[in-house]
């Protein structure tokens, strides 16, 4: 029932060992994850009324990360959202800022990601 009430963290990436270093790095602080090999996966389970944020890559086939965040703007979800690339570009970055991005990171992520995503789920 405890677990109920803690927020989880959503990642969103095509690389199965970004997810798994993701969730392994997460878990080890005690957070609950929820990973997802794709922007369509993550879509047809996402719960909105959750208190969550999600980390999400930038480059994905299919739906990239950036029209991820768009579509969820657009439907009015303001969940956090942390991005990853492994591609620094000002432009991604910039439209990233205009849709409303929490924070933004290069690829690879350390540690330091986790008070951003605490300051996000306090946001949430």
């Amino acid at each position: 029932m405890a677990s109920a009430l803690r927020e989880t963290v959503y990642i969103v990436d095509d690389d199965d060992s970004v997810r798994d270093s993701a969730r392994a790095l997460l878990e080890s602080y005690d957070l609950i994850v929820e990973d997802f090999e794709s922007a369509r996966a993550f879509l047809a389970s996402f719960d909105a009324g959750s208190r969550c944020c999600l980390v999400l890559d930038v480059n994905m086939p299919e739906m990239s990360g950036l029209e991820l965040l768009e579509l969820l703007r657009g439907r009015q979800i303001g969940i956090p959202v942390i991005i990853v690339t492994a591609q620094k570009d000002d432009a991604v970055q910039e439209r990233a800022q205009r849709a409303g991005v929490f924070a933004f990171f290069e690829k690879p992520v350390d540690e330091s990601i986790i008070e951003a995503i605490a300051q996000a789920l306090k946001a949430a």
